[in-house]
C-alpha cells in the first residue's frame, strides 16, 4: 500500500470512529431524555405518599386527595394514582364523624379502586382497598352479616393476597384474619383461620403493631391467654413512643385495657 493511500485509509477510519462516537453519544442522550418523564412521575408518587403519611387531619387528607384528583383530571386512567385516591378516601372516612361523609368517601374509595383495576387488573392494592371500603360501607348499612357484602369482600381480599401478600404490611393477611375473627360463626367466622392469617401477617411484617393487635384479640377469643399476652407485650414495645392523637394511640389504649384483663386470667390459670 502506498503511503498516501495508507494515510487516507487511517483518516477514513478515524472519521468513521468519530461519527460512531457521535452516534453513540446522541443515542445515549436521547435515551436519557426519554426517561425523564417516568422519573418525574416516580418523584410525584413519592411526594404524594410522603404527604399522605404526614397528613394527620381531615383537612390535610382532603388536600392530598385534591392534588391527586387534579393530576387525574389532566391525565386520567392512571392506576397508580387511582388506588392512591382510593386510599385517601378510605382515610378521610376514618377521620370524620359525619355518617354522610363516611358513606361518600367509602363510595369514592370503591369507585376509584375499581377504576384502577380496569386498567391494571393485577393490582393487589386495588383489590385490597376495594375490599376494605366494601366492608366498611357494608357495616354502615347494617348488612355486614349478609352474603351481599361478605362474598365480594372475601373474593377481593383473597385476590389481593394471591397477587401480593406483602402490601400494606401484610394487609390482606391482616384483613382476612380480622374478618374471620369478627364474622359470626354461622356466617363463616373461624378462629383457627383468623389465627392462621394473623400469624402469617406477623411473620411477614413483625414490626407492624396492628398485626400484633389482631393476633392478640384472636388468641384471646381462643382462650389462649398467654399467647395473647405475649402479642400485646410486643405491641406495647412497638407503640412505646406513640402520643395522643396519633393513629395507633387508640389501639395502644385498648391493648392496655386487654392486658389488665389478661393479667388476672393468666394468674388464675397458674
Amino acid at each position: 500500500m502506498k503511503s498516501g493511500s495508507f494515510l487516507k485509509h487511517i483518516s477514513d477510519d478515524w472519521q468513521g470512529c468519530r461519527n460512531l462516537s457521535t452516534y453513540i453519544f446522541l443515542l445515549t442522550l436521547f435515551s436519557m431524555l426519554g426517561t425523564q418523564k417516568p422519573c418525574l412521575a416516580f418523584s410525584e408518587l413519592t411526594d404524594s405518599d410522603k404527604q399522605y403519611q404526614q397528613a394527620k387531619t381531615y383537612e390535610e387528607l382532603e388536600k392530598v386527595a385534591k392534588n391527586i384528583r387534579t393530576l387525574l383530571q389532566a391525565k386520567p386512567n392512571q392506576p397508580e394514582w387511582e388506588w392512591r385516591l382510593a386510599r385517601s378516601h378510605y382515610s378521610l372516612a376514618k377521620h370524620t364523624d359525619s355518617e354522610n361523609l363516611k358513606y361518600h368517601h367509602f363510595t369514592q374509595c370503591i369507585e376509584r379502586s375499581s377504576r384502577s383495576l380496569v386498567t391494571q387488573p393485577d393490582s393487589a392494592i386495588g383489590y385490597f382497598y376495594r375490599a376494605l371500603c366494601r366492608g366498611k360501607q357494608g357495616e354502615m348499612e347494617g348488612i355486614w352479616a349478609s352474603l351481599e357484602v361478605i362474598e365480594p369482600f372475601e373474593m377481593d381480599m383473597k385476590q389481593a393476597l394471591q397477587l401480593d401478600p406483602s402490601i400494606q404490611h401484610g394487609g390482606p393477611l391482616r384483613a382476612l384474619g380480622n374478618f374471620y375473627l369478627e364474622l359470626p360463626f354461622f356466617l363463616g367466622g373461624n378462629l383457627d383461620q383468623s389465627v392462621y392469617y394473623l400469624e402469617e401477617a406477623v411473620r411477614l411484617a413483625p414490626d407492624f403493631a396492628e398485626n400484633h393487635w389482631g393476633l392478640a384479640r384472636a388468641y384471646y377469643a381462643q382462650h389462649n391467654f398467654k399467647s395473647a399476652q405475649n402479642s400485646l407485650l410486643i405491641l406495647m414495645r412497638l407503640t412505646d413512643k406513640i402520643e395522643e392523637g396519633e393513629g395507633l394511640f387508640d389501639i395502644r389504649t385498648q391493648a392496655q385495657a386487654l392486658m389488665k384483663k389478661l393479667a388476672s386470667l393468666v394468674s388464675d390459670t397458674l
